[in-house]
């Protein structure tokens, strides 16, 4: 019987914690533990959606997709938030850029 190398896993976005440990949703942990917060959930109008603010600005607004897991949309957060803090890219799927409607926290 032939050996078949397992196909190769994609890299989980994971950061190191201060004690050297791999720690998923590290990005929402270090956003909390800097006087930050995150808000899943229904917010009229929108069913399913994902928010991170750092207590000055929103980081990232993100909408829950057809399918996708509540575990999913943490980890498509998680790396929205990381992106917000290393490039200042923030993620808005909340908001339409022709709308007169604003969702702001």
């Amino acid at each position: 019987m032939a050996h078949r190398p397992k196909p190769a896993r994609p890299a989980a976005t994971r950061s190191v914690t201060g004690n050297g440990l791999s720690a998923p949703l590290a990005h929402i942990e270090s956003l909390i533990d800097g006087g930050g917060q995150i808000m899943i959930g229904t917010m009229k109008p929108i069913v399913g959606s994902a928010v991170a603010h750092d207590g000055r600005k929103t980081l990232a607004m993100l909408k829950r997709k057809p399918g996708e897991t509540v575990d999913q949309l943490l980890h498509r957060l998680d790396a929205a938030v990381a992106a917000a803090n290393t490039t200042g890219t923030r993620v808005d799927e909340i908001n339409k850029p022709k709308s007169d409607i604003r969702y702001e926290l």
